[in-house]
């Protein structure tokens, strides 16, 4: 899986990027050793993709400002290109179209607005724009959240990161403003970019005409999946509003159960029938559900029909898979696409889990049909 083959390998310059930080005698006062992006920040100051302020302090949770956020852009430009970091890179981003003027320099930048900027310095735009017009195989459209395909690209891309357990009031939305932690954290990500991201990045337009037909009933469930499509991952989110877990403040967002939950515990109504599916999943983890799956309920791959949630596992043997094995669940989308929320795309994603599609397909165990067929 090309998503975390990405994360693998920006895991493997931990050690590397840890003792250069450790080795600058710069020293950030609030920011200290056991903040949750403490790595990620010494790493864009000491290669001057940020700026600490005059004071020393870094501040990350204040609101991030576009020239800071220019300044990352004209970062990844010399990284691709060669091109110098300009003496106002506020004015490169904007003379350049990475990001456009908004309310001056000191303004505010949300998550998808540099994301665009992202895309159009690694020069992907064609991608984000073909992803914006997934249609199925009789031409129905879903309609897709705004940025739709710039942030499958970006998540592809490996330019995000899901924050730890205990810090995920920092996860954005794309209409969200960042804040500098959230901008250190997305430059460390790009400076460590996988040598093969523009493969991952160009598979994922093959979905774009590779959906099934849906009958009405699946056209509404699956068209409301998709409204979530770049979501944040919460660790036990379950919601798109702000929500408090396991005592702590948290985004709107969703684990992979919990996106599984918002979209299947409701009612869907479509033309001559209505369809409830609260009290089909009482299991709230995707450990629960899959423990209570008889092997006699359980789809294998081949038999696979939109609407129908998958279950992933470290050890799989497709309908004989141990429950205590199966850690993801996602909602297929048919012809080999999925969509399910996941840490390591830092949120809701649509992928490939077909042949050669690496872990997605490797992993695969089963999957649980709850909703009636050809409705």
């Amino acid at each position: 899986m090309g998503r975390l083959r990405v994360l693998l390998a920006a895991a493997a310059l931990v050690c590397v990027c840890s003792s250069q930080a450790s080795a600058a005698t710069l020293t950030i006062p609030d920011v200290p050793s056991g903040y949750f992006a403490h790595q990620q920040i010494y790493w864009t100051v000491n290669h001057g993709w940020l700026n600490t302020h005059g004071n020393g302090t870094f501040t990350p949770g204040r609101a991030a400002s576009r020239s800071a956020a220019a300044r990352v852009l004209a970062n990844l430009n010399l990284q691709q290109t060669g091109q110098p970091v300009g003496p106002d890179p506020y004015a490169q981003a904007v003379d350049a179209g990475w990001i456009a003027p908004g309310a001056g320099p000191s303004a505010t930048i949300t998550q998808l607005e540099f994301d665009h900027g992202i895309i159009k310095v690694m020069h992907v735009g064609g991608v984000a724009r073909t992803l914006a017009h997934i249609q199925n195989a009789d031409g129905w459209k879903p309609a897709l959240p705004r940025g739709f395909g710039i942030e499958q690209v970006v998540r592809e891309m490996g330019a995000l990161w899901n924050v730890p357990f205990g810090a995920d009031q920092w996860e954005r939305w794309p209409s969200s403003n960042l804040a500098r932690v959230n901008l250190a954290i997305q430059a460390f990500q790009l400076g460590h970019l996988s040598s093969y991201w523009r493969y991952s990045v160009d598979a994922q337009v093959n979905v774009v005409n590779a959906l099934p037909k849906y009958p009405p009933l699946k056209q509404a469930v699956l068209g409301f999946a998709f409204k979530y499509a770049g979501a944040p991952y919460v660790w036990g989110g379950d919601s798109d509003k702000p929500q408090t877990l396991f005592g702590l403040p948290a985004a709107g967002g969703f684990d992979c159960s919990g996106f599984v939950w918002w979209v299947m515990k409701r009612s869907y109504t479509v033309p001559g029938t209505t369809w409830n599916g609260t009290a089909r999943i009482p299991w709230r983890t995707t450990f629960d559900m899959a423990a209570h799956i008889p092997i006699g309920k359980r789809i294998p791959y081949s038999k696979l029909k939109p609407g129908d949630i998958l279950f992933w596992s470290s050890n799989p043997h497709g309908v004989s898979t141990a429950s205590s094995t199966v850690y993801h669940t996602g909602i297929y989308l048919g012809n080999g696409w999925t969509i399910n929320s996941h840490g390591s795309g830092a949120g809701v994603t649509i992928d490939y889990m077909g042949p050669n599609a690496g872990w997605y397909h490797d992993a695969f165990a089963f999957g649980w049909r709850i909703m009636p067929v050809g409705v």
